[in-house]
């Protein structure tokens, strides 16, 4: 029991300051929760695994058709040369520059083969490269839109949550407002000191423990003059009685 009387009607109303305080908890308590799991979607090891293969995929899709790339100006190249010899044989009647010059020209329509042998396998290759680079970007999007989605819904939840707060205020303070000064003070001192401020007796348990008062604990309380500010005497919050609370 402490030295301070407050009506009973108005001790009562603590219940709702209570009430809000305990929502409160709640509600930053998702924040917190909402914002680990964001940072999660950051973190997650299947998203950094897809965005790391993609790369990795496009890489070597880069590579082949570099490959592609290079064998196909080796052939421009030979062709090209295969030009000039046959006009350089439509200006010269020499036979030893004439025999090299077909000499030359077979060994390039062989390069050219080969070349083109391989720039066959080199397309081949690239186009299972770029198939698997599809499938991997096509994964890794899919994987990212769902990801986006979840955010947003986090990041809506948030913000809901953070409105909620702002509107939990504005009703705490117009509770508060109606309560004398020290009875607040004595409720914030407790629910600093021991995380609840006040506690419901209801049919003789209390709401901060849970705890069944003792029989001399009830009686203790019953005899008490109503408007007179109890303490539980297990929680050492603002006891509050109401007609519930089996006295």
């Amino acid at each position: 029991m402490t030295n301070l009387t407050v009506p009973s009607a108005t001790q009562a109303k603590l219940l709702d300051v209570l009430e809000i305080d305990t929502e409160v908890i709640m509600t930053n308590r998702r924040i917190r929760e909402a914002q680990a799991d964001l940072i999660g979607l950051d973190t997650d090891v299947d998203y950094l695994r897809l965005v790391r293969e993609a790369e990795a995929a496009e890489d070597r899709l880069d590579d082949a058709q570099r490959e592609c790339d290079h064998l196909e100006s080796d052939i421009t190249v030979a062709r090209n040369r295969i030009a000039r010899d046959r006009e350089r044989e439509e200006h010269t009647n020499e036979p030893k520059e004439l025999s090299e010059l077909e000499d030359e020209i077979r060994s390039l329509h062989l390069r050219i083969e080969m070349l083109e042998n391989s720039e066959l396998e080199a397309l081949e290759i690239r186009d299972e490269m770029r198939a698997a680079r599809d499938a991997i970007v096509a994964e890794r999007d899919t994987f990212h839109q769902t990801r986006d989605a979840k955010a947003a819904e986090l990041n809506a939840s948030i913000a809901a949550a953070h409105d909620r707060l702002d509107a939990l205020a504005r009703q705490r303070a117009a509770v508060i407002a109606e309560l004398p000064t020290e009875f607040v003070e004595l409720y914030e001192r407790q629910r600093e000191r021991y995380g609840v401020g006040a506690s419901f007796l209801q049919r003789g348990i209390t709401s901060a423990s849970g705890v069944q008062l003792s029989p001399s604990q009830l009686e203790e309380v019953r005899l008490a003059d109503p408007d007179a500010v109890l303490m539980c005497p297990d929680s050492n919050a603002i006891l509050i009685r109401t007609e519930d609370s089996g006295l």
